[in-house]
């Protein structure tokens, strides 16, 4: 049906700083799942969904989820719904990228405003 590509790109640097090169990496996905866990794993902050040939769409990794900053200050100002205790007593990077490993991305969508 649909593939998904993510593209990451690596800067290497070369003889005490002088001489930098980007290196540019493709992973391709089946399901949107997929990639959307790597991407947000390796905090890249889009990526696309090729239809066919000729129809490309691009995917915003963190319109709906929150990124690493957002949710260590998310989750210290409200522990009792992210972490299920009243203190932070964790590392919340490591704690956050379990939740990414484990497939339980619920804990990291961002909140919608409610119109009055």
């Amino acid at each position: 049906m649909y593939t998904y590509k993510v593209k990451q790109t690596e800067t290497k640097s070369y003889f005490f700083n002088w001489f930098t090169s980007e290196y540019e990496k493709v992973y391709n996905f089946n399901t949107y799942n997929d990639a959307l866990i790597f991407a947000l794993s390796e905090e890249i902050k889009q990526f696309s969904c090729i239809i066919s040939d000729n129809v490309q769409t691009t995917r915003k990794t963190f319109k709906n989820y929150l990124t690493l900053k957002q949710f260590t200050k998310a989750a210290t100002n409200n522990p009792m719904y992210y972490l299920n205790t009243q203190t932070v007593k964790c590392n919340l990077s490591n704690y956050y990228f379990y939740l990414i490993g484990s497939n339980k991305l619920e804990k990291l969508k961002k909140f919608k405003n409610a119109k009055k």
